[in-house]
């Protein structure tokens, strides 16, 4: 909740101090001028603190009390009660108390006359509590527009870390197999391909969070996803891969593009080297980063869904979310082969 009642601070108490000490001074010379301010600095003076009394009890009892309860009636009614009263009181402690002359009562004037010069005086205190209650109003919107905006920040974060956790777990349960086929003939290469393994998982568990990391990493993780995939056939696989390398300081969200790689060698039955094949290429023109990834596929018959499967729907969603109106995305399924290219412009 918004209000003027805020915790104690020396520094709030010196604005409020100075705001009023400024109100004070320019009623007094409205009133009186500049010749009669013995008169004029009293009387409006109690008309600022009739003025504080009211702003105040607004900021801390009306306003919270009654309007953000929805009560919209009874606020208004005990505001106008309020001002009423308050001017009374002001008007009836200037004549008592401080005998300052009275314009009203010195005067055989009628009732009608003594009604319209009290509402006069009243005015001053109604635009005080008509200011208070705007103050407090925008004041609760702009809280509100500020939580909305939170809400739907904290919403987004959830809905990316989930995102994220979709990466295809299978890739982890065949590279720790491929490894451990290595240990088995007692390969040399196995220790390396733990410790890129290890970092792949790093990478994944820690870097990852960050909103972006530099291309070099992201680039790094698919030399290393490849390099694991590579396992499979100790002759070799029919990969094709080319990075761009020139701009490592680019930042971008990360595990974007691993999807479409993970997606070429589910569906490219690359284990077959006569048949399965993968060429990939990333290129960078200034900060736009574009991503192109051909598969082969199997003759089997394959629907556009099938060929890309959930995990370009997933990068599909986080772009969205990420780059809306500064990406292109499009896929394309052929009679053996399946197409994929991700445009990013990272401005």
């Amino acid at each position: 909740m918004t209000t003027l009642v805020q915790p104690f601070s020396w520094r709030v108490v010196a604005t409020h101090a100075l705001l009023w000490l400024g109100i004070w001074i320019s009623m007094a010379f409205l009133i009186s001028g500049a010749d009669r301010l013995d008169i004029g600095l009293p009387r409006s003076g109690m008309l600022v603190v009739g003025q504080m009394i009211l702003v105040y009890g607004n900021a801390g009892i009306l306003f919270p009390r009654l309007y953000l309860r929805n009560r919209y009636g009874w606020y208004l009614l005990t505001g106008l009660v309020a001002i009423i009263l308050v001017a009374y009181l002001i008007q009836e402690f200037s004549e008592e108390i401080l005998k300052l002359p009275s314009r009203t009562r010195s005067r055989r004037t009628s009732t009608l006359t003594y009604s319209w010069y009290f509402m006069l005086r009243s005015f001053p205190l109604f635009m005080a509590f008509l200011l208070s209650t705007i103050y407090q109003i925008t004041g609760l919107a702009r809280r509100r527009e500020q939580e909305t905006v939170q809400l739907q920040k904290e919403k987004l974060e959830t809905e990316l870390k989930f995102l994220k956790t979709q990466t295809n777990p299978h890739f982890l349960f065949n590279a720790l197999n491929n490894i451990y086929t290595l240990t088995l003939i007692k390969s040399d290469k196995a220790p390396d391909y733990l410790m890129v393994l290890s970092d792949m998982l790093r990478y994944m568990l820690y870097e990852c969070n960050a909103e972006k990391v530099p291309l070099a990493k992201e680039i790094a993780y698919l030399k290393n996803y490849i390099s694991l995939q590579m396992l499979k056939d100790s002759e070799g696989l029919n990969i094709q891969a080319t990075f761009d390398e020139n701009h490592p300081n680019l930042q971008i969200a990360p595990m974007l593009f691993v999807p479409l790689v993970e997606n070429a060698f589910k569906h490219s039955k690359i284990e077959d080297r006569e048949h399965g094949w993968i060429k990939l290429q990333l290129r960078v023109e200034g900060k736009v980063v574009e991503l192109v990834v051909e598969n082969s596929l199997p003759k089997a018959d394959f629907s556009k869904d099938q060929a890309g499967g959930i995990g370009l729907t997933n990068v599909a969603r986080q772009l969205e979310l990420l780059y809306s109106g500064k990406y292109e995305m499009e896929t394309e399924v052929h009679e053996e082969s399946f197409y994929a290219r991700l445009k990013i412009d990272l401005a």
